[in-house]
């Protein structure tokens, strides 16, 4: 009864019954909170309202809606746009292991030579301790794809949960995966293609045999009188890259393995997105000209062991004397050697600063890297890489968004986004940063005291 002379008041003062609708799922709202912008800004004593998954109002002098389940933040609490992994194997099943030896290793099945477009990670899902630990790590949503080889499967973008069945699908056939990996196998149950130039030559092959199939399908329909085409899941999987409609998400390091992709690229003409590029930078130029962008891997290599004890001695409270006599004395041959190798990698962890500087998209992507690990590589991506903390966030946020093609879904905290983002008890940049909330497609996962 109450409800209806609520509805009956509403109606007379001027509401529409679209706009009562429209509040007939409570709404939620986190107040008294300091929000970190993708865009480096931060808003303090700030409000988010969010209903049915998305953004309602965000900022200071909110109105917060009288059905809203309001939490309290007692300004205490720094709030990021949800973190997004931009590719990443987390909930695959692992490759088969024990591989029996093949009659004709040559000429092998599409499974073993490492050629599986049509897997899709939605259907293969399993349960992976690595969703809750990306949660309280900041990621809100990745973008999945199968574990394999050559040709793994296709990417599709989730928005995460602790638990699988909770976890909901965002974005199908957003592209292939790809990479130079090798046929599994070693000496004796080994397969084609077994060398890079085996991967080379077996991909065009893939790519002539998909071309050939999908026309014989379309001359088929034109001419019934034809023979039947042979009809190939595995090679329809690869149409859309064929038809240029689907990215290839393509996993390579070295400059030279990068300057193979762009021939493939070359030769074919599909669009392609970087994945990893550790030494991009080298060809940062010719990514920008070719409008491809990197999801970029933070998984540095080890400083050298020298480097890192001088940069502690210092920070260290001793005298400069003292770290001094610590030093051991080296040959110039020596010098020579270290200071080769600190270029190296220096120039590794400032890899996404320099494509950056030169204009090339760059996001965040995983990529074999552990999240045990994450922290650790973040730390020296600030220190050594050349990035502030609102460089690091809007690189994980706002430029993932943008290249995987939902910078109008996810990537900000702004009215009508996506509500996924990620509450911290500080600022994350700070020691000993925890996530305490993370919400999720509006779905609040809570992991205090964990």
């Amino acid at each position: 009864m109450r409800k209806h002379i609520l509805l009956l008041a509403l109606l007379f003062s001027g509401f529409s019954l679209q706009a009562i609708q429209a509040q007939t799922t409570p709404a939620h709202a986190l107040k008294n909170i300091t929000i970190h912008n993708a865009d480096g800004s931060v808003t303090e004593s700030a409000t988010i309202v969010w209903r049915d998954g998305v953004i309602e109002a965000v900022g200071r002098n909110v109105t917060i809606p009288f059905d809203a389940f309001e939490i309290d933040g007692g300004d205490s609490l720094h709030v990021y746009p949800g973190f997004i992994d931009g590719f990443s194997t987390w909930g695959s099943p692992e490759p088969p292991r024990n591989l029996p030896e093949l009659d004709n290793p040559g000429d092998p099945p599409y499974d073993r030579a490492g050629i599986q477009p049509e897997r899709k990670p939605s259907v293969l899902l399993t349960e992976d301790k690595s969703f809750e630990a990306g949660m309280k790590a900041g990621f809100t949503s990745a973008a999945l794809y199968p574990n394999g080889y050559m040709l793994p499967g296709q990417v599709e973008v989730f928005y995460l949960a602790p638990a699988i069945e909770s976890i909901g699908l965002l974005k199908e056939n957003l592209a292939l995966a790809g990479s130079f990996e090798e046929a599994p196998g070693g000496w004796g149950n080994g397969a084609y293609p077994s060398t890079m130039m085996g991967v080379m030559a077996q991909f065009r092959q893939v790519m002539f045999d998909a071309t050939a199939l999908q026309q014989h399908m379309k001359y088929y329909t034109q001419n019934p009188e034809m023979p039947a085409p042979k009809r190939d899941q595995v090679l329809e999987a690869m149409f859309p890259l064929v038809n240029k409609t689907t990215p290839l998400y393509f996993e390579v390091d070295t400059k030279e393995h990068i300057e193979r992709l762009l021939k493939l690229q070359d030769e074919f003409g599909f669009n392609a997105v970087i994945v990893s590029g550790k030494e991009a930078y080298a060809k940062s130029a010719e990514l920008k000209r070719r409008n491809i962008p990197v999801l970029a891997s933070i998984d540095f290599t080890e400083a050298p062991d020298w480097y890192t004890k001088m940069k502690k001695a210092e920070e260290s409270d001793k005298e400069e004397e003292e770290s001094a006599e610590e030093m051991e004395e080296i040959s110039e041959e020596e010098q020579s050697y270290r200071d080769k190798r600190l270029e190296a990698w220096k120039a590794e962890v400032t890899n996404i600063k320099k494509l950056m500087d030169a204009g090339v998209s760059v996001g965040y992507a995983s990529a074999g890297l552990e999240l045990k690990d994450l922290s650790k590589k973040l730390e020296i991506l600030l220190d050594e890489g050349g990035l502030s903390e609102s460089d690091a966030v809007k690189l994980m946020t706002s430029n993932t968004a943008s290249i995987l093609g939902l910078g109008n879904t996810l990537g900000t905290l702004t009215k009508g986004k996506n509500a996924s983002f990620t509450v911290f008890d500080k600022a994350m940049s700070e020691d000993k940063a925890k996530v305490l909330h993370s919400i999720s497609n509006g779905t609040i996962h809570e992991f205090e005291g964990n």
